[in-house]
């Protein structure tokens, strides 16, 4: 079991997992990128065997219930292995594996200001999971090659650099709350991401604006945001399409994404340019 809105990482793995032979359950969201956490349990069955689920959206923030499928899974008595992508959670939420119950959790540093191409993956003590490559005893026989140091040193500092998160989440939540009632009292504009979604991430649609266009006429004055996921590379949201969007919301849908570095003067900057650019560009348009 897991959702139709994870990173492709876990679609994908998913997918090869139905031409083995599996049959996969993907929960659907709401209209907020939510799922419903009486969906989770219903979807559990004894004979669950794995149920992999992200903490937070990577696109529109949405928190997803977690405690809930490690409810389901001792209520329906399943050998199910629970898998939690953290990876846009760690470092910005508590997160405890003791309290979520989770056997397998993956984590990356690039979204905490670490390297990229270092993660980690915490597993259970008692959990065993087979290797996609075999070599030699590195990481446990998980995965043989030679180790990165360079890379887990920087994954290490990086952890070591985090602030504290409450403080954190409570600068986060009121830049975030800035933007977002600039961005609803702007015409034709709708933010998608929920109230209570983690505050690094604003999803919203640009009005009649497509998410290119106006993501190239940011970039050219020095703002960066992204149209999704990094990994999509171009395409329309697979997560809006299963929030059930409009077209138009889909086409023109942008991510921002916040880090303790962002200022409210940055935020003012970036919400001039996007005026310009809905006025311009629209225009252009028409």
């Amino acid at each position: 079991m897991t959702t139709a809105i994870e990173h492709p990482s876990v679609l994908n793995a998913a997918k090869e997992l139905e031409r083995e032979g599996f049959e996969v359950v993907r929960l659907a969201p709401d209209e907020w990128g939510k799922i419903s956490p009486d969906a989770v349990r219903k979807a559990v069955t004894p004979e669950t065997i794995l149920v992999s689920m992200m903490r937070v959206n990577n696109e529109v923030g949405s928190i997803l219930p977690v405690e809930a499928a490690a409810d389901a899974i001792e209520e329906a008595k399943a050998p199910a292995l629970l898998h939690v992508d953290a990876v846009q959670a760690f470092g910005k939420l508590p997160i405890s594996v003791r309290r979520l119950r989770v056997d397998l959790m993956s984590m990356s540093a690039h979204k905490i200001h670490g390297p990229k191409g270092v993660g980690a993956l915490f597993l259970r003590r008692g959990v065993h999971i087979e290797p996609l490559a075999y070599g030699g005893g590195q990481e446990k026989d998980l995965r043989p090659g030679t180790e990165s140091m360079p890379l887990i040193a920087g994954f290490g500092a990086a952890v070591n650099a985090l602030p504290d998160l409450e403080s954190e989440l409570a600068a986060m939540r009121e830049l975030n709350g800035f933007c977002r009632d600039k961005l609803a009292a702007l015409p034709g504009v709708a933010v998608n991401s929920p109230e209570d979604a983690l505050p690094y991430i604003l999803n919203f649609s640009a009005g009649a604006v497509r998410a290119e266009t106006m993501l190239h006429f940011l970039s050219e004055k020095g703002i960066y945001v992204s149209s999704g996921s990094a990994c999509s590379r171009g395409r329309e949201s697979h997560v809006l399409k299963a929030m059930r969007l409009p077209q138009e919301r889909i086409a023109s849908a942008l991510r921002l994404s916040f880090c303790r570095f962002n200022t409210k003067s940055e935020a003012e900057i970036f919400l001039r340019a996007l005026r310009e650019g809905l006025s311009r560009l629209a225009a252009q348009k028409g």
